[in-house]
Formats: structure tokens, sequence, C-alpha cells
């Protein structure tokens, strides 16, 4: 579909071939974009609507629901800093300009480093609960979280302090964040220490006698997230200037939410489809497959075979103690 450019836009785009760079108006992709990821959003609300209602069924509540509703509305917020990061919408005139904002604070650290940090404390909780015969539950658990929520503080703040000039800056005359390139590195670096982490702990627990493919789950996860990691921190220092290219602003977008969806959906849609579908018939069966691979004390069930009732606790796990064999 064929579009005319504004002024203002036939005068970014000369500025920008001036300055060396070939600029792709935003255009009618990037509203289709937009659109389709706005609705594929609104659909995972729906479905993190239904988690919070039904969090207390056991085969949910196994799942974390707490953690999946933050790593939900952590997706949304990166989504959003991604509109300005990637150079989806116009900036100029809107809240959006606020480059420290959104591309700082919304993106990276309330974004895709708290996502990181969600999913490694899920895993954290599982490395404990198989293989260190602890809680999912105690100070023991949320301190490495803490500590990591601490830290993205500190540099939130320290980065609002400092200058847009070492940072992160709006440049008015082609209406772009840019970010300089010792900055972005130390944001990725903050991704990528996250992620390695997931990565160890999941190499951890690889072995776990685990009923319902929690370490396989996570596997799958981190492949996918570490592919899309590997893409994205190639093109930023091998093609630096990608949000002017609509292909590729297009392409990396994509790919991140993608990856989100993917993320979460992977964890979430067995349970929450039979929870939909199937509801009493899967909770014979989680809780039978439970008591035949020996795993109730670590999932709450409760001991008596007859019984298909769970025992609810404040902790998605129990803090009975249990060795899982290897294989």
């Amino acid at each position: 579909m064929s579009f005319s450019l504004t002024p203002e836009e036939q005068n970014r785009v000369k500025i920008a071939s001036e300055l060396g760079y070939h600029l792709d108006p935003i255009g009618t992709n990037e509203l289709v974009l937009l659109s389709v990821f706005a609705s594929i959003y609104a659909i995972d609300l729906l479905a993190v609507i239904f988690l919070i209602w039904n969090r207390n069924y056991p085969p949910l509540k196994s799942k974390s629901p707490v953690i999946m509703v933050g790593v939900y509305i952590s997706f949304v917020l990166w989504f959003v800093g991604d509109l300005q990061a990637n150079g989806i919408v116009h900036l100029k005139g809107t809240a959006l300009a606020h480059c420290k904002a959104f591309g700082v604070w919304v993106r990276v650290l309330l974004g895709v480093c708290t996502v990181s940090s969600l999913i490694a404390l899920r895993s954290y909780g599982l490395y404990r609960v198989f293989r260190l015969n602890q809680p999912f539950n105690g100070f023991g658990l949320y301190l490495p979280f803490i500590i990591f929520c601490g830290l993205l503080l500190i540099y939130g703040i320290i980065s609002q302090v400092l200058s847009s000039r070492v940072t992160i800056q709006y440049v008015a005359m082609l209406d772009v964040c840019v970010y300089t390139s010792g900055y972005k590195a130390s944001l990725f670096a903050f991704i990528w220490i996250a992620w390695v982490f997931v990565a160890v702990i999941n190499w951890k627990i690889r072995r776990i006698k685990s009923s319902f493919n929690e370490s396989r789950e996570m596997a799958f996860c981190c492949l996918l997230v570490f592919a899309v990691l590997i893409f994205t921190t190639t093109m930023h220092y091998t093609h630096p200037a990608y949000p002017f290219d609509g292909k590729l602003r297009l392409v990396t977008t994509s790919l991140d939410h993608i990856a989100c969806n993917l993320v979460w959906w992977t964890i979430m849609f067995t349970p929450l489809f039979n929870c939909i579908f199937r509801r009493k018939q899967y909770l014979r069966q989680w809780t039978k497959k439970l008591r035949e691979d020996g795993l109730q004390r670590q999932y709450d069930v409760a001991s008596n075979t007859t019984n298909t009732s769970i025992l609810h606790s404040t902790a998605p796990f129990s803090t009975q103690t249990y060795r899982p064999r290897d294989s």
C-alpha cells in the first residue's frame, strides 16, 4: 500500500541522507505490526485474568502465577519501549520522546531486565525445590532477585543523573532516541548476566525427576531467548542505525515479541488449556501422575492416592523434602 510523505517526513529523510543514512519513513507496515502485537497482548491479557481468577487450581498454582503475571506485565512494558527504541512510531510531541523514561526505565529496566530476573527467579525456585530440598519461599529464594533488582534501581538512578550525551538522547531532526555505544553495552551486560544465570540453573536441574516438563520448558525458553539475544546484540553493533531501516526494525521488534509470547505460553499453555476444557479430568490425571512419580510432596498433593484434593499453601511447591533420582 502506498502513502505520501508529509513535508516533515521528507525533511527527516533528507537530513538522514545528508548524514549518510538511508531512512525508511514510518508507514503502513509499522501500523500493521503495532496492531498485530497489540491484539496478541490483549488476548494474553484475557489469559492472565483467567490465570488470576483460577490461581488456586493446583496445576496452575504449580506454575507460580504471581511470577507469570509479573512476566506478562514486563512483556507489555518491553513492547511499549520497543515502539520508541526501534522506530516503530513517531516520537515528536508524545511522551515517548522522553528517551530515558521509556528507553531505559520502561523498555530495559522494567521490561527486558525484569522479565529476565523473574524467569531466573522461577528457575532458581525449581533448583531449590528439586536439588537443594529447600522450599519455594523464604528470604533465601528472593535474595538473588532482591540483589539484582537493587542493582537495576541503582543503575537507573545513575542513568537518570548522568547527562543524556553519555546515555541516551532524543535527536529531534531525525525523531529518534539514540543510545551511546558504551551505555548500550552496559544495558546488554545486565541482560546477558541474568540469562547466563538462568542457563546455569537450568543446566543444574536438567535431570530432575519432574512430572510436568519444567526443566524441558525452561531449556526451550533459554535456547529461544539466547537465539534472539545473539541476533539482537549482533545487529545493534553491526547495524546501529537499524531503526532507520524498515525491514530491520520490523524484524527486530517481531522477533522480540514472538519470543516473549512463546516463552509465556510454553510454560502456561497446558495447564490453562486443561483448566478451561478438562478441568476435573486433568486434575485427576495431574495428581495421579505426581503420585506415580513420587512428587506429591514437591507439589503439595495429599498423600492419599484415592483422594484428589490438594493441600493449598502460600507457596507453589511444598516445603517438604525429596531427593529426585538422576536419570
